[in-house]
């Protein structure tokens, strides 16, 4: 403990010994700027401020582009501010810029007008302006160099196919009639889905529940839906579509069923009626269906069930394929069975003192299954079913279980209540910890990363780091502006990961995805996926806090950092917003993971800084009313 001391002392020390800065840059710009956002692809940064968007080369900081939204949309309109509600806007703000993954593209909300700017140009490739409708969703389609655009004209919901190579409006369909967004506040949320699935030659297009088949080419439309669905998904034989759909508030439920991809009728008689959906498999001519209550194949053509019996499963949370078998977890016990649904462990295992207790890491090492939950940790023979050691290892569920796999040694390295331990399949008997450790604000740690030397375990306001031998390295603590930071601290906890790759649990198979998998009928083995049901995040909040790895962080972060990421990570560098405690000044501390050095101090001047950290140049941008601050990397 004395060692551990002497370790914070000197970084108190360092600390406030170390040189804050302003911008080595500063672009000013003619009215406040809303917003900020780097494309990831080209690196530009783009900014908003008043009705122009703006591009920034990230090599020369200078002004790249830009696009003056009153000269090309023109100004917004009362109505269309109405007109532009949806219910995502009644709970949660926008941003106003917005990446297209894996593109050059940002979409822009500006007076109310949807625009999609490539920002290696600068050039407008679609501009809702330039047409009659109001705009209520958009979705790009990868590999075409498409743009789907859905909206309401004229009281009717219309569906638009942009060609981005060359601005063409391939074709413009009308739907059906639109629903009015204040009438359908008050129907079950799950169905406010939007989103279009795309085959071959069809565009399955949901609004408000109702689907509609537009032939992709054309743009005619085939048929639309009798029924409202939540979610559409085309199957690999292009013959048939697998659609969940869900109702009520109080009393939630799930339906599932089987539509001929022609004319969009129900083929089977009775739906799949369950609490909830949790992992699904295409095989061509079966599906594979797990929910609440259990699991089974059902024949694609008349919905019947392959094997005799459900495996049996109530409170099913999640389902791993793993060799042809399947390895699933119901409530807090878990079972293999394989491909035909007969049981290959003898008794069910369990995994956690609760139910409703989060999976940290659920898999096969060696020829070990590893579970980590909230409060087990322990290998289990993969043939036999028998537990590798004689007891659990007991984790604190009130406490972040963070993991991380070291391939060179074959082991996972795990931390949980200031201790961490070594997990490998030779070991007989649950492992003593290797380390213990003093953190001050545990139950805030989001990160762990593996080292030669070791692991940097780091949250919000601290960074540590500790060898494969035990000994702690380095541990820098700071303070958060403002009371303590406990004000919105919480949220920061939560919020600033950016793909650190930690595993991380899941709590209840409600709020977890929806997976369609495709299997090759004849190897058994896997082709792809797709998500089907993006995660609920209030169903989430409990694991989250119990798991703060970063799979959990990219979830729960849409929902706290709506405007503003006050921390920033990648798996070499941990931004810190704290107090200078010499100055009382605000800044972002730049930490090197790898040794715990500071290497830069940038002045912030605002609670709840808006910025961006440009991780190929280690740029950092910073805006602040009406400037955009840009600290280069301090070398």
């Amino acid at each position: 403990m004395k060692k551990i001391t002497m370790i914070l002392f000197l970084t108190f020390a360092g600390f406030t010994g170390f040189a804050q800065r302003t911008a080595d840059e500063v672009l000013k710009m003619n009215s406040k700027i809303e917003d900020l956002m780097q494309n990831p692809i080209t690196g530009v940064i783009v900014v908003k401020e008043g009705n122009v968007v703006k591009g920034i080369n990230p090599e020369t900081k200078a002004e790249a582009w830009s696009f003056d939204a009153d000269k090309a949309v023109g100004e917004g309109t009362t109505l269309e501010a109405l007109s532009k509600l949806d219910t995502d806007n009644l709970f949660a703000s926008k941003r106003i810029l917005k990446n297209i993954d894996g593109t050059p593209y940002i979409e822009a909300l500006v007076n109310y007008k949807t625009v999609l700017i490539n920002t290696l140009d600068g050039k407008v490739v679609y501009n809702s302006a330039n047409y009659k409708y109001t705009v209520f969703n958009s979705q790009f389609l990868y590999g075409e160099n498409q743009y789907l655009v859905k909206g309401a004209e004229n009281g009717k919901v219309i569906a638009s196919l942009i060609d981005l190579n060359t601005g063409n409006v391939l074709w413009k369909t009308e739907q059906g009639d639109a629903k009015s967004a204040f009438a359908s506040m008050f129907t079950f949320k799950a169905n406010f889905s939007n989103e279009a699935e795309v085959s071959a030659n069809t565009i399955y297009s949901l609004y408000m529940g109702r689907l509609s088949a537009i032939d992709r080419n054309t743009g005619a439309l085939k048929w639309v839906g009798e029924l409202e669905y939540t979610k559409v998904f085309p199957t690999q034989n292009d013959k048939n579509l697998v659609v969940i759909n869900s109702k009520g508030l109080i009393s939630f439920k799930q339906y599932l069923n089987v539509l001929d991809a022609e004319t969009g009728k129900p083929i089977w008689e009775d739906a799949i009626k369950t609490k909830y959906i949790v992992y699904l498999e295409d095989w061509g001519d079966k599906i594979l269906v797990a929910h609440n209550s259990g699991f089974n194949f059902y024949n694609l053509k008349d919905g019947s069930k392959v094997w005799k019996k459900d495996a049996r499963g109530d409170g099913l949370k999640k389902v791993i394929s793993i060799d042809g078998d399947y390895l699933y977890v119901a409530e807090n016990e878990m079972m293999l069975i394989d491909k035909d649904g007969q049981k290959k462990w003898k008794s069910f295992i369990e995994i956690s003192d609760d139910k409703e207790d989060a999976i940290n890491y659920l898999g096969k090492v060696d020829d070990k299954v590893l579970y980590l939950t909230a409060t087990y940790g322990n290998m289990v023979d993969y043939k036999t079913g028998k537990k590798l050691w004689r007891g659990n290892l007991k984790f604190n569920a009130k406490r972040p279980l963070l993991n991380v796999f070291d391939e060179e040694n074959n082991q996972f390295l795990v931390y949980n209540d200031e201790e961490l331990f070594k997990f490998n399949t030779t070991v007989k008997d649950k492992p003593d910890p290797f380390a213990k450790v003093n953190i001050k604000k545990e139950k805030e740690l989001n990160s762990i990363e593996l080292f030669s030397w070791g692991v940097a375990l780091s949250g919000p306001t601290e960074v540590m780091g500790v060898s494969k031998e035990g000994k702690v390295l380095y541990h820098r603590i700071y303070t958060q502006p403002g009371d303590g930071g406990r004000a919105w601290g919480q949220a920061l906890a939560t919020a600033g990961s950016i793909g650190l790759g930690v595993s991380a649990g899941y709590n209840a198979a409600v709020g977890s995805e929806w997976r369609m998998v495709y299997i090759d009928p004849a190897t058994g083995q896997e082709t792809g996926s797709s998500v089907i049901k993006k995660q609920n995040d209030k169903q989430l909040n409990r694991a989250a806090k119990q798991a703060a790895g970063s799979a959990a962080l990219a979830d729960v972060s849409k929902r706290f950092s709506q405007r503003f990421d006050a921390m920033r990570q990648s798996r070499d560098f941990s931004y810190i917003f704290a107090k200078d405690e010499a100055t009382q000044k605000k800044v972002l501390v730049k930490v090197r993971k790898d040794d715990g050095t500071e290497l830069d101090k940038i002045l912030f001047e605002n609670m709840r800084p808006i910025y961006e950290v440009d991780f190929a140049t280690q740029s950092v941008y910073y805006i602040f009313e009406n400037e955009l601050r840009i600290f280069n990397n301090k070398i």
